[in-house]
Parts: structure tokens; C-alpha cells; sequence
């Protein structure tokens, strides 16, 4: 079987507090290396793709958060 191998344009990790809990919690975000995919945090936070992505808290699975946080990772592998 043969498997593309797509690289990784941007990582992010969001740090989110539950409206239900309080609890913070952390997502990482993998921006692919694809036409119009954010490459740093103004992209992402200007970018449809963030609006679309969905969130569920670690501890209570509700989905409705606040974005304490954004950081960039520079620490980034290819994706196999």
C-alpha cells in the first residue's frame, strides 16, 4: 500500500478553558503544508480552518470553550 507523505507547515498548541468545568485544557493543531493553511498565529487566527474546528474539553467533553492561548511549535516532523 502506498501512503503519501504530506509535510507540516505549522503546529500550534491551544490552551482552552471549559465554560462548563473551568478546567484548561490543551489541543495541538497540525496545519498541513497545503495551499491557503495558516503558517504562523495572525494566519490562524484569521483563518476559516479554526472556525471550523470543533473542541471538547478533557475532563467534561463539553463543547463550548474560551482561547486562553496560542502557542506556535517549532519543533516540526513530516507527516507519515
Amino acid at each position: 500500500m502506498f501512503h503519501e507523505v504530506s509535510t507540516v507547515r505549522a503546529a500550534f498548541t491551544l490552551r482552552l478553558r471549559c465554560h462548563n468545568c473551568l478546567k484548561i485544557t490543551c489541543r495541538e493543531l497540525i496545519s498541513p503544508d497545503v495551499e491557503d493553511a495558516p503558517t504562523d498565529i495572525d494566519e490562524l487566527l484569521e483563518s476559516a480552518w479554526l472556525r471550523r474546528q470543533t473542541f471538547a474539553c478533557g475532563q467534561c467533553d463539553n463543547p463550548i470553550a474560551t482561547m486562553v492561548s496560542i502557542r506556535q511549535d517549532d519543533d516540526l516532523e513530516p507527516i507519515a
